[in-house]
């Protein structure tokens, strides 16, 4: 279901000082916003029925390391923007679990590496496996074109939605202008 665009409006609140956005960018919030929600309930049914020991936070962990390879726990800290000491009480149960291993660093032999045991990489596929067929039964009547262009402005979006969270950490909203007029 998708939200059918509004009638431009001032969208960031009376008197906020920002001017009004796009119908097509205020339809694009909506959805993401309606999407997050939603994942927020699949998170919670996906914890409550979990076949493993392997909580949500710590499986970020775990994902990270897979795709970034070993790091150093503070590095991992920086990558999931999480505190480095949460990171370290994740890693240490995780190390105790059997999931991860520490290794010597060979730049800094006083630091140590995660890397990730065989018993994470099959909990990882695991996953992998699930998700990949829960996307495949929701999306088996999309076709073939749809489907690639839906993962390229997927791809699009995360990238610019990532460069603009990052943008918009570190400037005071004061300095926040509207984007250039786009064409269709």
């Amino acid at each position: 279901m998708t939200t059918a665009p509004q009638p431009a409006r001032d969208r960031a609140g009376a008197g906020s000082g920002h001017q009004s956005v796009p119908d097509e960018v205020a339809a694009v919030a909506e959805n993401v916003l309606r999407l997050m929600r939603s994942f927020g309930r699949r998170r919670a049914q996906v914890l409550a029925a979990k076949a493993h020991d392997v909580e949500w936070s710590a499986q970020m962990v775990l994902r990270c390391l897979a795709n970034e390879g070993p790091l150093r726990s503070s590095e991992v800290a920086e990558h999931v923007h999480a505190d480095p000491s949460t990171v370290s009480r994740q890693v240490a149960a995780l190390v105790k679990d059997g999931f991860l291993e520490r290794r010597a660093d060979p730049e800094d032999g006083r630091a140590s590496l995660l890397v990730l045991t065989e018993k994470a990489d099959a909990v990882l596929k695991e996953h992998d496996e699930i998700r990949n067929w829960h996307f495949a039964q929701m999306l088996d009547d999309w076709n073939e074109r749809d489907l690639r262009r839906l993962a390229n402005l997927l791809s699009r979006f995360t990238h610019d939605f990532e460069a603009a969270s990052d943008k918009y950490v570190s400037e005071p909203t004061a300095t926040w202008s509207r984007p250039a007029e786009r064409n269709s």
